[in-house]
């Protein structure tokens, strides 16, 4: 049954917040056998138009995705400027930070206007390219934040900064 409200069509993505990059991705890899994980630096001048509660802001990040099924999962470790991200690190030490979820059923403007109405406004915001990402105000009601991404139609991963513990098969490439 969808409910006439509905606009959340999947959850894409689990993101976890962490201190120290290198030492998840090990656990991850090798505790719970999750990887290969691509790893990027994220900032200035890759990232652009990054805000936080509306304010243009500068902020750093380090990020690692990797496939299990359908789901991604991603490690966040904060770098430099001030971001949700470590303001969760001081808030709740490392842990589950966001979930990115498709909205199918309207572009990314309407999604975030449909949040908004709903007491849900963004926190952080920034682009790298055509790909623009908001995280929305959704931990107090929802007891997460959620993020919603814009992709153009021809989007393709760039290539990481590296591959942890070592790059795919082309057959496994995310």
């Amino acid at each position: 049954m969808v409910l006439e409200n509905s606009f959340i069509t999947e959850v894409q993505q689990v993101a976890i917040v962490v201190k120290d990059i290198d030492s998840a991705l090990d656990e991850y890899s090798n505790r719970l056998g999750i990887g290969p994980w691509w790893v990027c630096f994220y900032g200035p001048p890759r990232l652009t138009d990054m805000r936080i509660r509306g304010e243009l802001i500068p902020y750093s990040f380090k990020a690692a995705m990797a496939k299990t099924g359908n789901t991604l999962w991603e490690l966040i470790e904060p770098v430099d400027g001030p971001s949700i991200y470590k303001e969760f690190l001081d808030a709740h030490g490392e842990g589950l930070h966001h979930v990115l979820v498709e909205h199918d059923t309207l572009d990314f403007e309407q999604a975030i206007q449909k949040f908004t109405e709903r007491g849900c406004p963004v926190l952080m915001e920034g682009r790298m390219g055509e790909v623009r990402f908001a995280y929305l105000s959704t931990e107090g009601p929802l007891k997460t934040v959620m993020e919603v991404v814009y992709r153009p139609p021809n989007f393709g991963r760039p290539a990481p900064d590296y591959w942890y513990p070592t790059q795919p098969s082309s057959n496994q490439a995310q």
